[in-house]
């Protein structure tokens, strides 16, 4: 089952699993060890420049020779806001302090200026063709024809981020060398991308198992990679997506808590995520907002999930100019319910290990399972 998996073959790896990209919670060290225990590393490269891509992949370069990715967000359409749209926003951030659950905090959310980001997705792109990697996986979108011909002529594999069976069927027609399906119990941003940020959470909310189900109806699993992401934590996850028509798994919330990410995951978030595991009382619901970023994304309920719950919010790459800073202090000062925390459904199985150990635990889970059914 893994050692004539479609997936291993195309992508050279020893194992079925990729670790997925969470940006900006993602180290070197972190994709390189994943690479180097079998699996699939990949750079979470969205928010970098093409200087601070470059340096990040020639880090990943000088600890592992093994093939890894590297993920980017394909940009929006511009979107017109407003004004109004600022205040309203600035408003309930107000109201929020206000209520005086957030110590000591003196951000002057008037002063903090909203404009339209620079757009990395160009440069980034440079990056990925001149550095040849391995793999450009993408989200909220597809590539353009001319940059899919640059990646299949530099031998750089193309994996696409699909909600629905739809989105997966377009992204293979594209070109795609493989499809991750994002069910809905999956941490981060939803990567849906033919329905808009207010219809996704309707629309494009379809649970891994269902996702995997439909998506195989349309096309064969037996000659075309899927890769199954959401709620995925062990040996028992990646058994029953490899026996559901994935031919691997992408795991994200699992790594948020290995020793490689301590660099960069709050010390206050990684204890919740360890904490879930020991005391059922310590599980906090997560739920899916737009709080953060102005894009659906799944993270654990805090005030700021509720505070925005039904209020008008910024579009993407806006919503955050206001809200982070907020989450930057909470952090900052350990006031956990005022800070971002991503984490899919299923993260009460988290635990304080290195990335090589949660790869072959992983594995060595599976083959037991298996052996059973043998």
């Amino acid at each position: 089952m893994f050692a004539k998996n479609l997936l291993t073959q195309i992508f050279h790896i020893r194992y079925p699993i990729i670790q997925a990209p969470m940006s900006p919670l993602t180290t070197p060290e972190l994709v390189a060890n994943v690479s180097n225990a079998g699996g699939m590393g990949t750079i979470a490269g969205a928010r970098m420049t093409a200087e601070q891509l470059t340096n990040e992949i020639q880090q990943v370069r000088s600890l592992t020779d093994k093939p890894f990715g590297v993920n980017l967000f394909i940009p929006p359409k511009q979107t017109e806001i407003s004004a109004q749209m600022i205040d309203s926003v600035r408003k309930e951030l107000k109201r929020l302090i206000a209520k005086g659950k957030v110590s000591d905090c003196r951000i002057d959310f008037d002063s903090i200026s909203v404009k339209p980001p620079k757009d990395l997705y160009p440069e980034q792109i440079e990056v990925i063709l001149k550095e040849k990697v391995s793999v450009l996986s993408f989200t909220f979108g597809y590539v353009s024809d001319d940059i899919i011909k640059k990646c299949k002529e530099s031998n750089i594999r193309l994996i696409g981020t699909a909600t629905t069976a739809k989105e997966a069927v377009l992204l293979k027609e594209k070109g795609c060398d493989a499809v991750c399906l994002q069910g809905s119990e999956a941490g981060g941003h939803r990567g849906s991308f033919l329905t808009n940020d207010l219809e996704t959470i309707e629309q494009s909310t379809i649970g891994l198992q269902s996702l995997l189900s439909q998506t195989t109806q349309f096309i064969d699993p037996a000659s075309y990679p899927m890769i199954a992401a959401g709620g995925i934590m062990d040996g028992a996850g990646l058994v029953n997506a490899l026996t559901s028509g994935a031919s691997g798994v992408q795991m994200g919330t699992r790594f948020l808590t290995c020793h490689e990410s301590k660099q960069l995951v709050p010390e206050a978030h990684r204890r919740l995520l360890l904490e879930a595991r020991r005391n059922i009382n310590e599980v906090r619901p997560t739920v899916l907002t737009r709080a953060y970023t102005g894009k659906p994304a799944r993270g654990m309920r805090t005030a700021i999930t509720d505070q925005f719950r039904e209020k008008m919010m910024l579009p993407w790459q806006y919503q955050a100019q206001l809200v982070l800073p907020l989450c930057k202090y909470a952090a900052e000062t350990k006031q956990i319910d005022f800070m971002q925390l991503w984490a899919g459904q299923n993260y009460a199985r988290c635990e304080d290990q290195s990335a090589t150990e949660i790869i072959q635990q992983v594995m060595r889970e599976a083959k037991e399972i298996l052996k059973r059914y043998k």
